[in-house]
């Protein structure tokens, strides 16, 4: 009998005639445990694909316009790398076995849309950085540095020209299967872009019928790969062929026939879509950092700011920040209890652009990620932001500074300006009780005061975020101590509690 890890990928195929490119049923039991699972064509026959979430031995069925399979394998313990789905916990991310995961993303929209060999040269790159999610679409990209004509479709077209979504070109298919499983060996996780709005051919445009199907396929064909994300679109506000409530049946059509429950998400440009039962997390483009304190409140769901610009030099505003902006919107993400994503868009003759295309990458930043990367997951729990984004002057107690005046003012600030106002007033700061990690950005403070309890005796460090060094200052400090500081933007300070009370 087959032997098959947890989360590991069982797939079985049936020689029947084509129909519909989702079509018939497999049922998978074991023990008192039943999943149902669809069929999806592939070139010369229907498919099923299966990831045990259970151990134990696993029975299954398949029955599709007449033809029929049955079997059985066993599923042994995931070993290694393998830790299963990502899943989130409160506001942050783990995976299916418990083990903990942070999200440090990168961005490459149509990598699988080009040449064999920059695509390996991509994956090679891969290895090397410390990404660990990849943002990437099913279908291919049309705009600056981004012209190139595919040489496959993911669709075959009809006599008259129009994509046939119920006939799916399968060379395309299963190179976006080897890509994904390459990715799945990697730990990177699939960011998977369902829909964009930057198309020449026609799919943004599909109607809503169409565009089920095209999500059916998707979820029948690529659900199984414990490395999978849906989001439903990049910039879902400029897919002008779809209306507002399209979306949510997007997300409830995943919800609902997605049977391992990946993570589900959707990009905005302007605004952020209303939260809705199927989200997971927020994706989110924004500049404006500040805000995670005020997303996390109102959706109560994990931030990640999956676009606040790209490190590079092209004309183009987004695509031309600093390798130094880039590592501050990571920390500035972090600090605030939010996670950032890469991207690099340096301008060459050939065009070939990481954000786009993948290849090399080029920039200052990716190092310096990874040394933040290394620092979160050296420290042993999930830290949290402390919280100064809402002032209300109503809820002072006895025991706090007399502030009354000042807070009474801010209150009648709107709401974007008091939260900048108050923002600039104090570090970004996370905290776990045992440790609290300050991010000053772009403040360049000489010296610096810091409140510790008196009972207790804590370790502190400043961290230089760009030359990437931690040098502890003080071995055992308490109380309130005033410390010397560089005097130059992108500093952190770490405080470790050694022993006596809590930091929170």
């Amino acid at each position: 009998m087959n032997a098959i890890e947890k989360y590991g990928l069982f797939e079985q195929k049936v020689t029947a005639p084509k129909g519909d490119c989702v079509a018939g049923g497999a049922v998978f039991t074991s023990g008192s445990l039943r999943m149902e699972i669809p069929l999806f064509w592939d070139g010369d026959g229907y498919v099923a694909r299966f990831m045990p979430g259970e151990t134990g031995e696993w029975r299954y069925e398949i029955v599709v316009d007449g033809a029929t399979a049955a079997g059985a394998f066993t599923c042994v313990d995931n070993t290694g790398n393998n830790h299963g789905p990502v899943v989130t916990e409160g506001y942050h991310f783990k995976y299916a076995d418990g083990t903990r995961y942070i999200p440090f993303g990168t961005t490459c929209y149509a990598w699988i849309h080009q040449p064999q060999e920059l695509q390996e040269n991509t994956l090679e790159s891969l290895k090397a950085a410390p990404f660990n999610k990849i943002r990437m679409c099913v279908f291919p990209k049309s705009m600056p540095y981004n012209n190139d004509e595919p040489e496959i479709f993911p669709f075959n077209k009809k006599a008259d020209g129009s994509w046939d979504v119920n006939n799916p070109d399968e060379r395309f298919w299963r190179q976006l299967d080897k890509r994904i499983g390459q990715l799945m060996e990697l730990q990177i996780e699939t960011d998977l872009i369902i829909f964009h709005p930057y198309d020449k051919w026609g799919f943004s445009e599909f109607i809503q019928e169409e565009s089920l199907i095209y999500l059916n396929y998707v979820i029948a064909r690529l659900a199984a790969y414990r490395n999978m994300w849906w989001s439903l679109a990049n910039e879902y506000d400029l897919v002008f062929a779809k209306s507002y409530e399209y979306w949510d049946e997007y997300g409830q059509t995943i919800k609902n026939k997605d049977p391992y429950h990946h993570l589900t998400s959707i990009h905005n440009c302007f605004a952020c879509y209303e939260k809705k039962d199927w989200m997971t997390h927020l994706s989110v483009q924004s500049f404006d950092l500040y805000r995670i304190g005020i997303w996390r409140q109102d959706y109560e769901l994990p931030v990640v700011i999956d676009e606040c610009g790209y490190e590079g030099n092209i004309e183009f505003n987004w695509g031309n920040i600093s390798a130094f902006e880039m590592v501050h919107s990571f920390w500035m993400s972090v600090a605030r209890g939010g996670f950032c994503t890469h991207g690099e868009t340096f301008y060459r003759e050939d065009e070939v652009l990481w954000w786009a295309k993948g290849g090399t990458l080029l920039g200052k930043s990716a190092p310096r990620i990874a040394f933040l990367k290394e620092l979160l997951y050296s420290l042993p729990a999930d830290m949290n932001p402390v919280n100064r984004v809402h002032i209300n002057p109503n809820e002072q107690t006895d025991d706090m500074p007399p502030l009354d005046g000042f807070l009474t003012a801010l209150s009648r600030l709107p709401e974007m300006d008091r939260i900048h106002r108050t923002m600039q007033l104090f570090p970004s700061e996370i905290t776990d009780g045992n440790y609290r990690l300050q991010y000053f950005g772009h403040q360049c403070p000489a010296v610096m005061d810091i409140l510790l309890p008196d009972d207790g005796h804590f370790r502190v460090e400043i961290i230089d975020v760009w030359e990437m060094t931690c040098t502890v200052v003080l071995e055992s400090a308490q109380g309130k101590t005033r410390i010397g500081m560089p005097g130059k933007e992108g500093i952190a300070l770490l405080m470790t509690r050694l022993d006596g009370v809590s930091l929170k």
